[in-house]
C-alpha cells in the first residue's frame, strides 16, 4: 500500500469515527431530555409523598398490614409507568420510598372502593 493510500485509508476511518461521535453524542442529548422529562412528571406540577403520610394527610381508612403491599403496588405502577420511584431517609423508618402523589391517589382511590365494596358484601 502507497503512502497516499494509507493517508486515504487513515483519513477515510477518522470521517466514520467522527461521524459515529457525534451520532454518540445526539442519542446522548435525546436521552439526557427524556431523563429530564420524566424526573419533572414527579417534581415539577405534582407532589410527592410517602405511602404513610399520602394516607395520614387525607386521613385515608387503609389498614396498616395492607401498607407495605400498596407501596410495593405503588413502586411497580411507578415503572410500568416511567416515572421515578425516589428515597428519602426518615430517622425513625430509615430509607423509605416516595412517589407523585397522583399514583398514590389513583392506587388508594382504587383501594378503598374495593375494601368498602368487600366490606359492604360482608356485612350486607
Amino acid at each position: 500500500m502507497s503512502q497516499a493510500e494509507l493517508i486515504l485509508q487513515l483519513a477515510q476511518t477518522n470521517v466514520e469515527q467522527e461521524k459515529r461521535l457525534k451520532l454518540t453524542e445526539q442519542r446522548l442529548a435525546a436521552l439526557e431530555e427524556s431523563v429530564k422529562k420524566l424526573s419533572s412528571k414527579c417534581i415539577g406540577n405534582y407532589g410527592c409523598s410517602t405511602m404513610s403520610s399520602y394516607i395520614q394527610r387525607y386521613k385515608l381508612p387503609i389498614y396498616v398490614s395492607d401498607i407495605s403491599k400498596l407501596s410495593n403496588d405503588a413502586a411497580r405502577l411507578c415503572r410500568k409507568r416511567g416515572y421515578p420511584v425516589n428515597k428519602v431517609n426518615i430517622e425513625r423508618f430509615g430509607t423509605i420510598n416516595v412517589y407523585p402523589d397522583f399514583i398514590l391517589h389513583e392506587l388508594l382511590d382504587d383501594y378503598i372502593r374495593t375494601t368498602q365494596r368487600l366490606n359492604g358484601s360482608i356485612m350486607g
